[in-house]
């Protein structure tokens, strides 16, 4: 309990008490990775691993602290046009560029941030993220689309040198939010034109304005990062040095290196977990991890693609009878599932919504405590095998002389990892609860490295587990997989459920809502609201089955929990980047994670009610 209490002082006094030395001796922090970047482009990609660089590396307009408050960056404050579609952004003038050496290279302008749309919406070098911009700033598409080159058109302007406006298709309830994200991060205008051609792809070809710069980075080696003397809030970082060392056998051979002290920070398998706690020596070596902003589901396909054998025609009549979902949606034990990815947290990491809890809070209350929604959010799981079969009772009559019983139900799944353990589970649990005389899973496995392309996207499956985590913070992100606008086309056809279709529109009653919500940009109580009442009736007519919460799990690490930034997610997002942590003394335990968190959630809300009084002068009049 000794160590517990120390974790629990202020921060100036735990960096103290755990053996940190100050000045120019701070501490190293080294952590292995398996799977290389291909470009250290910073605002290439959304990637876990480039974003968690552009974190530890650049500083944008607003960054998220360590409660997921937004505060500002690069921008001192900014005004907001009275239609809400006009953002002026007022930078500070003394926010420096360093190189690979952690020497000044001029300053960051607002030219900068107009250089980083232009580079992403090439049409010559086309970006996967570049519909981040163009679906946001006026002229973007048509710019990206070769309508048009004159980027002068596009919502983004260099007022000034420290002057820089954005001009929106519209109201955003998210916007400010979305900015902490990097690929609005600014890139160096005269650097990048000396650079063009090489740029991303070595240390020396970028400049860093964040917590650390790129001293070195060797392919499958190490990348090292050291502290920018110039950063922001360079007073506040207590790591001088991080590194990220690569190891193809990361996730085999971590936890060994990590008890040697080769590394600080590493993931925990299921049996290594179990090896810990039955070890005297280690079972206090070894914590939760966090959870991230992943949510997975499993999904029905009502536009099946796949061979005869398997009865595509009944399953398409099954799969669009809502009795027959509510069968398996309520026949479905989430926690027996889940317990495969992890056999102690799974309760915790259980989802029984579409959505993730803290995606988005209105005044007190999360998203999905509204319009009823609260009804799903509050509960700890969905199974209930009494309504399964009253549901199944149902189904057989609906689809009595409709199709043969048991319904085939081809369950396609990749051969990696732990996914062919949990549709055993999935097909063991199912036709247990509902019996084999009702519905058949047929397991087939694919062992191509190109699952989703061959296998998600065409619709040979009838029953898949899905996952995905919104780009930005709102719920119109969260439900991109099953539009037909955007990428719902491979990810099942939800909106062709043909008890809820519009033949004239194309899609069905969740889509529509779904749709009138996001086209509320005034109100945002309203516009939330909105979009709790088309995921209720996703939930209500058993067109996905919630499954689990990404991340969660058991990790050994130094990193002091929740000290470090956030992604624009807030908590929700995963806190891979080192900027701002502390370092402790010694692996965190899982009793003192649970005091941790217990007393972050206390300061969280104290920070939040805070907030709304030192957030006031963020926005200012326009000028």
């Amino acid at each position: 309990m000794k160590k517990t209490a120390a974790l629990l002082l202020s921060l100036a006094m735990l960096l103290s008490m755990a053996g940190f030395v100050h000045g120019d001796s701070l501490p190293t922090f080294t952590e292995l990775y398996s799977s290389e970047l291909q470009t250290i482009d910073y605002v290439d990609s959304t990637l876990t691993a480039l974003t968690t660089f552009a974190m530890n590396t650049q500083l944008g307009l607003v960054y998220f602290d360590n409660f997921g408050l937004l505060r500002p960056g690069v921008a001192e404050n900014w005004s907001i046009s009275a239609d809400g579609t006009v953002y002026t952004f007022y930078l500070r003038q003394d926010i420096p560029w360093v190189d690979y050496r952690g020497n000044k290279a001029g300053n960051v302008t607002a030219h900068d941030f107009v250089t980083a749309a232009k580079h992403i919406l090439n049409p010559d070098d086309p970006k996967s993220v570049a519909n981040t911009l163009y679906n946001n700033l006026v002229g973007a598409k048509d710019y990206y689309d070769k309508v048009t080159d004159d980027f002068s058109t596009v919502g983004i302007k260099a007022l000034d040198d420290y002057t820089l406006q954005y001009t929106l298709l519209g109201p955003s309830a998210y916007f400010m939010r979305m900015l902490g994200n990097n690929v609005w991060y600014p890139v160096p205008t005269d650097f990048y034109s000396e650079h063009a051609e090489t740029y991303g792809t070595s240390c020396e070809d970028l400049l860093y304005n964040g917590a650390y710069y790129c001293a070195s980075y060797e392919y499958e080696y190490e990348r090292v990062l050291e502290k920018n003397p110039y950063y922001l809030n360079a007073d506040k970082i207590s790591i001088g040095t991080v590194i990220y060392r690569y190891n193809k056998e990361a996730t085999a051979n971590g936890a060994e290196l990590f008890l040697r002290g080769d590394t600080d920070k590493v993931s925990l398998t299921n049996d290594i977990a179990k090896e810990w706690m039955e070890d005297a020596s280690r079972s206090d070596k070894y914590c939760t991890a966090p959870q991230n902003n992943m949510s997975y589901w499993i999904a029905f396909n009502f536009d099946p693609q796949f061979e005869a054998e398997f009865e595509p025609d009944a399953w398409r009549v099954a799969v669009n009878n809502v009795n027959f979902r509510k069968s398996i949606f309520y026949g479905f034990n989430s926690h027996t599932y889940n317990a495969v990815l992890n056999q102690w947290n799974y309760a915790e990491n259980t989802l029984t919504t579409f959505s993730r809890p803290d995606l988005v809070t209105v005044g007190a209350l999360d998203y999905l405590q509204l319009s009823g929604l609260e009804e799903y959010y509050d509960q700890d799981l969905l199974f209930n095998e009494e309504k399964a079969l009253e549901y199944k009772a149902a189904a057989l009559k609906d689809l009595e002389g409709k199709v043969t019983f048991p319904v085939k139900v081809k369950v396609t799944y990749n051969t990696s990892g732990s996914t062919s353990t949990r549709y055993q589970v999935l097909e063991q649990q199912l036709e247990k609860t509902l019996g084999s005389d009702y519905i058949d899973l047929i397991l087939a496995p694919y062992s191509g490295s190109s699952f989703n392309s061959d296998v998600r996207n065409t619709g040979d499956w009838a029953m898949l587990e899905l996952g995905w985590g919104p780009d930005y913070a709102d719920p119109m992100s969260q439900f991109d997989p099953i539009l037909k606008e955007s990428i719902g086309k491979n990810w099942g056809k939800v909106y062709l459920a043909q008890e809820y279709y519009d033949e004239a529109l194309g899609y069905g009653d969740v889509e529509k809502k779904a749709l009138e919500a996001n086209a509320i940009t005034g109100d945002f109580d309203l516009r939330y609201t909105t979009f709790a009442e088309a995921e209720k009736l996703l939930l209500d007519e058993a067109l996905v089955v919630p499954c689990y919460r990404g991340g969660g799990g058991f990790q050994a690490t130094r990193i002091v929990p929740f000290t470090q930034v956030t992604g624009q997610m807030g908590d929700g997002g995963a806190r891979n980047a080192i900027t701002l942590a502390a370092l402790s003394d010694h692996p965190i335990s899982e009793e003192e994670y649970k005091a941790l968190r217990e007393q972050y959630l206390i300061d969280r809300t104290a920070a939040r009610a805070a907030y709304v009084e030192e957030s006031a002068g963020y926005q200012i009049p326009e000028k």
